[in-house]
């Protein structure tokens, strides 16, 4: 009975009965019987069916709003047990922006693995939100930010991992072509190129003498891939709002160029993400403390680097 709750569980939370079978590891004809089994010992319908998404029924939505809390106590007494033997095994499920799981996250998890043997990873590239937090452990998201900046509610856990400067920049051959852009609003007579989930989407923010400017930009390419974005840039196909540590080499050789200079850009910020728990597994609090470590450790020899390589 238990096993057959847990799993309406699931497909109330993804809407769909062959999603839910997946992430609970049955096949999907299996989950459609353990339902019918689920509804017939209650004696009620749990779930409409229809041809787009599956919902709860008000039995349905009541046992689910009951049971979420039930089976997030009994999630916490098996790990709290787990925990007891404070062994580093298990999977870890993250989802991740693409621009950091290429920079930072890929080489954290290749060394965290060499002395976690038992652990393992399912690592989703994602730069939008992930609608079930419950699905996965850690979500690590991007977002541009500015002075005032007010993030919206959430009742997820947040913790800073680092942030960029970011930067509006083009090929020299498209200033050539349209020349550059003296005050943010004239960005909107600009081939612009973005991302509506790493940089503030077609609202991009500038600030001078303490004052903000926000301009919705021309939307020439979105594409949710940073690097995408920077070659668009480099072929002279617009302007784009980019984390300084990007386009770093592109802007010391000169195939980038910086615009708008005079006013100060927004920052390039990424975070963690994850529910709170009463008992986190070993597993995760483990890797946690350790990717947030690693990140400023990394952060913090490159922008050494840089700063050298400045003075030379």
């Amino acid at each position: 009975m238990l096993d057959k709750i847990v799993y309406f569980l699931h497909v109330v939370r993804t809407g769909s009965f062959s999603e839910a079978a997946k992430q609970y590891g049955i096949s999907a004809s299996a989950g459609s019987r353990w339902i019918i089994e689920l509804e017939e010992n209650m004696g009620v319908s749990l779930l409409k069916r229809s041809t787009r998404k599956v919902v709860p029924t008000q039995a349905g939505t009541r046992l689910y709003d009951r049971f979420s809390h039930v089976n997030a106590e009994i999630d916490d007494i098996f790990t709290e047990i787990q925990n007891l033997g404070n062994d580093d095994r298990g999977l870890i499920r993250i989802a991740c922006t693409p621009l950091f799981a290429k920079h930072f996250l890929s080489r954290i998890i290749g060394e965290y693995l060499k002395d976690h043997p038992h652990v393992s990873f399912r690592v989703i590239e994602t730069a939008f939100d992930m609608d079930h937090i419950d699905e996965i452990d850690f979500a690590i998201r991007a977002n541009a930010t500015y002075q005032g900046y007010q993030e919206k509610d959430s009742l997820l856990v947040k913790r800073f991992l680092l942030h960029y400067p970011l930067k509006a920049c083009c090929s020299p051959s498209y200033i050539e072509r349209y020349s550059s852009p003296e005050k943010p609003e004239d960005l909107k007579k600009h081939n612009c190129l973005y991302a509506s989930t790493l940089v503030g989407g077609n609202k991009w923010v500038f600030e001078s003498n303490g004052e903000f400017t926000t301009v919705e930009i021309a939307q020439t390419v979105e594409v949710e891939n940073s690097e995408f974005l920077k070659s668009v840039a480099l072929t002279g196909g617009g302007i784009a709002y980019l984390p300084v540590s990007l386009i770093k080499k592109e802007l010391n050789e000169g195939s980038l160029v910086a615009v708008l200079e005079d006013y100060i850009n927004s920052k390039f910020e990424f975070n963690l993400y994850f529910r709170p728990r009463k008992q986190m597994p070993a597993r995760c609090a483990n890797f946690k403390d350790y990717l947030i470590s690693r990140v400023r450790e990394i952060n913090d020899k490159e922008a050494y680097l840089n700063h050298n390589s400045d003075l030379t």
